[in-house]
């Protein structure tokens, strides 16, 4: 077709989309909201099509290539947790797991896949670059629009923006479901995707459990994730439990019960003798209160401490959802205190999934954090 044909046409396919409603004035629109849209197709607006900006880059939902004529084909590899996008010449292989990315010659590639609400999520640049698209962001009466195209794109930017007022439509109806959502709640509308993380962030996970039968309950509950334990002098004399702690690569804090730093100093000996004969591993973390820097440092000893403390069983309504949400405020490494309170740990498994889910990093106590 010529090229003012593929003109026309697409002109004749937008002016279609312009029996939508028009502007209204003076209405706030509501933020973080964007319209996709690929060559001259605008996309439904919803959160399986939305992009978002992630790490300063913007990520795109895997729907931007199902049924669309970009020229890249989308696949989801479930037995291995791998996504793919790919076209008769060139791929590229998301590894959700490792978050890593490669093509079908095993080159890596910076960037990997995000999966939010079972949608998978690509990092636009690397895309685009990679198949030899292009991406854009244009400012509309409403909300912004990203859009890709491909060489077979007909209309500029702006000319799509200024034909396609059907975006006020799609809008209006995406604002009206948000407003019945906070009705129907009271509040926002609550997403199940659990908050994302900071590039790199990690959590640090301490635990109080009650007993050495609880700790190591839990540690079939973490799985291959790693937390630090906090003990007493006395659990520490279980040198089963202090071997499969270390064997694990979680950290153990000393949970001292000194009122004194005479006392706090007997114990801290008494536990680095427990420790190493029983895992040949040197104790240098304590659990304590305000004031004992000083002993502690003349000890060779650090203080570990909570940013976000929480206590009694995660399973009760809104416990783990708030814990996500305190976490979420924090924009680096962050430290995080479970237990304490002989409740129990029930829950434990949902968090770690919402953490995973939410590409936080989970890790035992470091002295070089």
């Amino acid at each position: 077709m010529k090229r003012w044909k593929r003109r026309l046409t697409a002109w004749l396919l937008v002016l279609l989309l312009a029996l939508g409603l028009g502007p209204q004035e003076g209405r706030a629109v509501l933020s973080e909201v964007y319209f996709t849209a690929v060559n001259e197709q605008l996309l439904d607006l919803n959160s399986e099509t939305m992009p978002f900006l992630y790490g300063g880059v913007w990520y795109v939902s895997s729907r931007l290539f199902e049924g669309t004529d970009l020229g890249v084909n989308y696949a989801r590899i479930y037995n291995a947790n791998q996504a793919m996008l790919y076209n008769a010449k060139i791929d590229l292989r998301f590894d959700l797991d490792t978050q890593t990315t490669t093509d079908r010659n095993g080159k890596s590639y910076n960037g990997y896949a995000i999966e939010r609400g079972g949608v998978i999520f690509f990092p636009l640049p690397l895309v685009c670059s990679r198949f030899g698209l292009r991406w854009s962001k244009t400012e509309t009466e409403t909300v912004p629009l990203i859009r890709v195209t491909s060489s077979s794109a007909v209309l500029t930017d702006r000319e799509f923006v200024d034909a396609a007022s059907q975006m006020r439509a799609r809008y209006n109806e995406y604002e009206r479901s948000v407003t019945a959502a906070e009705e129907n709640t009271g509040g926002p509308p609550q997403t199940e995707d659990p908050p994302l993380a900071a590039e790199g962030q990690k959590v640090y996970l301490i635990i109080d459990s009650q007993s050495p039968e609880e700790t190591l309950e839990l540690l079939g509950r973490l799985g291959d994730h790693q937390a630090t334990f906090l003990l007493t002098a006395e659990e520490l004399e279980q040198a089963d439990l202090v071997r499969a702690l270390v064997a694990g690569g979680h950290g153990l804090a000393l949970q001292t019960r000194g009122e004194t730093e005479a006392e706090m100093e007997e114990e801290i000996v008494r536990a680095r003798e427990l420790v190493w004969q029983a895992a040949c591993a040197w104790l240098e973390l304590v659990w304590c209160g305000d004031g004992a820097e000083e002993l502690l440092s003349q000890l060779g000893c650090v203080r570990v401490t909570a940013q976000i403390s929480a206590s009694g069983d995660l399973d009760r309504a809104g416990q783990a959802a708030a814990l996500m949400r305190a976490v979420s405020r924090y924009r680096e490494d962050v430290s995080l205190s479970l237990g304490g309170d002989g409740s129990g740990l029930g829950g434990l498994g949902a968090l770690l999934e919402d953490l995973d889910a939410g590409g936080y990093r989970l890790s035992a106590w470091r002295l070089t954090a």
